[in-house]
């Protein structure tokens, strides 16, 4: 069976995307997929957003047939141009100095802006750590990722966006630059 994209005949089922309850009667895009159980197929439901943000290839394969989903094409085309937009699943300050970010590979310090990031693996989103918002460019080779961001993170207000906005560009000039290696100390030689 193909995709479809239909109103949510109960608010039972949970939008794979952002883990949130799908309203009765709202708009919903349901994945088909193979059963990883038995025979036949299942389908992972996602509120629409959800799915132009987090899986744009087979949401574009049906959205047109849709005037509300129609409407979120361009944001799956760009998911589609940078192959690691689909990966953004919010952000965040560090509340601790200890995650690595995926890019640069250094540490987060506590307090700065993180992108949090998550991986579709085995008909689920995997958590998979963070990328600095100074290395967004590098990483998502692109910083226009605030309206996902916003989706993801609906907790964030219009000062964090702001502020959040400013570390994206702050990356622009370049990534950080990685720390220098310790010196060899006398037990090394």
């Amino acid at each position: 069976m193909p995709h479809v994209i239909e109103a949510a005949s109960s608010a039972r089922a949970k939008c794979r995307g952002c883990d949130q309850k799908i309203a009765k009667g709202d708009l919903r895009f349901g994945e088909r997929q193979p059963n990883a159980f038995g025979e036949g197929e299942m389908t992972l439901w996602f509120h629409l957003p959800c799915a132009a943000y987090k899986r744009p290839v087979p949401f574009l394969e049906i959205a047109a047939q849709s005037s509300e989903a129609a409407a979120l094409i361009p944001a799956a085309e760009f998911g589609v141009a940078h192959r690691r937009v689909p990966r953004i699943n919010g952000a965040e300050q560090a509340p601790t100095g200890r995650a690595r970010c995926r890019s640069c590979r250094e540490l987060i310090e506590q307090d700065a802006w993180r992108i949090s990031l998550t991986f579709f693996e085995e008909y689920r989103f995997a958590a998979s750590g963070f990328v600095h918002a100074a290395c967004a460019k590098r990483y998502f080779e692109t910083i226009e990722v605030l309206d996902r961001v916003a989706h993801f993170s609906p907790n964030l207000g219009p000062r964090d966006l702001d502020e959040l906005h400013s570390a994206l560009r702050a990356g622009l000039d370049g990534p950080p630059a990685p720390r220098p290696a310790p010196p060899p100390s006398a037990a090394d030689a």
